[in-house]
């Protein structure tokens, strides 16, 4: 065992179950967390600088880009996590109804609007999805965690936003029709009104579905939900998530759209006001991604921002920890630093996730290999999970970076055979 995990018994790590909001702050290891859901993923250039002094005034200066498009805030004291909503309301990115904030988890395809190939009324579908949800009361009943998202196509596939209810553009059938997809299971082709409703009402039917999870969890509730709506369905194609090329959220994109990647996600208030700065020279927008990107437009070159990356074929892009040792209790290593490190030994293709402990909060999703702390040293796992079967294990973090550098060589001689 490493001296980093020597302190730390090896107990099962807690489930919480449940993600911070603007009304549900979360207590961790650095202080209180907090999280604000800006409307579509975008700031204003202000609000991006007065949520940067909000993190340096109140919080430990630290902030997160999520896997959901969010930005949490850290090392909150208890009294300053209570009076955090009411400064994000002023700053127009909070609502004065808590049920109707927590209603308004979703995702829009970031370049809707920007990208030519990318639906011509995604962000119309948004507008009108957030809408519905805010006027359905009855969806506070669903999970923190329960998602939806709208994906218009072009240069962010549809499948590369992960949610429990997804509606998807049908270009080919000509503009204005949308589909809805939930778990297995998706709907005919239907207009813009009607898809939204449609999601609403599946949405809906799931809050009175008992021991069932979420679709996401359990992609085979879709059916289920679709039928009981007496919705026409047909099977869905499979839910794993579309790997999106780097150059689709990083560098140059289209004419005047350049992306800035966050490594780990991880944000100072000097990187986000930076942001703003170049934000303020543009259209005045910061778009936030799921994928730990901030994407500029009506830019005239690449913005210069210290802390960002800018080469889509960066290494840092490939790697996710969560806030290791020094943000979460449950952490037996600083995920973040060894996450790094890794990054410079890793061949030119390829993911890498440093958990910080068993339940993988940083990425659900598979990795080409994920690393965990555990009582033998490291766990180690080939294209899977966290909670996978490990297919290794070594002894320390040294055994760790040997491992990704013997891979990365065997990868360089099978690309030179």
């Amino acid at each position: 065992m490493t001296t980093q995990q020597a302190n730390t018994p090896f107990a099962p790590p807690q489930v919480k179950g449940w993600c911070p909001g603007l009304y549900a702050p979360m207590q961790a290891k650095d202080g209180w967390l907090v999280r604000i859901r800006p409307p579509f993923g975008q700031l204003s250039a202000q609000q991006a600088v007065c949520v940067a002094e909000e993190a340096e005034q109140h919080g430990n200066g630290l902030m997160t880009l999520t896997n959901r498009a969010n930005l949490q805030l850290r090392g909150f004291s208890y009294e300053q996590a209570q009076l955090f909503p009411a400064r994000m309301r002023a700053l127009g990115l909070g609502l004065a109804d808590a049920g109707q904030e927590k209603r308004q988890v979703l995702q829009v395809s970031p370049l809707a609007g920007l990208d030519p190939a990318c639906a011509p009324d995604t962000a119309l579908c948004g507008q009108m999805l957030r809408n519905a949800l805010l006027a359905t009361p009855s969806l506070n009943a669903l999970p923190d965690k329960f998602g939806f998202a709208v994906e218009g196509g072009g240069l962010w596939p549809l499948g590369t936003l992960q949610a429990d209810i997804v509606l998807q553009a049908c270009q080919a059938l000509g503009q204005g029709m949308w589909r809805v997809v939930c778990g297995t299971a998706q709907s005919d082709p239907l207009p813009l009104a009607a898809a939204v409703a449609c999601a609403v009402q599946v949405a809906v039917q799931f809050t009175v579905c008992a021991g069932v999870k979420r679709p996401l969890r359990q992609p085979e509730i879709g059916p289920l939900l679709f039928g009981a709506c007496a919705v026409p369905w047909r099977t869905a194609p499979a839910l794993a998530a579309k790997a999106l090329a780097p150059s689709c959220c990083v560098g140059p994109i289209v004419a005047g759209v350049y992306g800035l990647g966050v490594p780990l996600g991880q944000l100072t208030p000097a990187m986000l006001k930076a942001c703003a700065g170049a934000a303020e020279q543009g259209d005045g927008l910061l778009r936030l991604t799921a994928q730990h990107s901030i994407i500029l437009a009506g830019q005239q070159a690449m913005p210069k921002a210290e802390g960002f990356v800018t080469n889509p074929a960066d290494a840092r892009l490939r790697i996710f920890a969560c806030s290791g040792q020094v943000g979460c209790a449950q952490a037996h290593n600083n995920a973040p630093a060894q996450a790094m490190l890794l990054a410079q030994d890793m061949p030119p293709h390829g993911s890498v996730h440093v958990s910080g402990c068993a339940k993988g909060c940083a990425h659900p999703s598979r990795a080409s290999l994920t690393v965990v702390p555990d009582l033998h040293g490291y766990a180690l796992v080939r294209n899977g999970t966290t909670s996978d079967e490990p297919t290794s294990h070594v002894p320390d973090f040294a055994a760790v970076r040997a491992f990704v550098r013997a891979w990365a060589a065997q990868e360089t001689a099978q690309t030179k055979s």
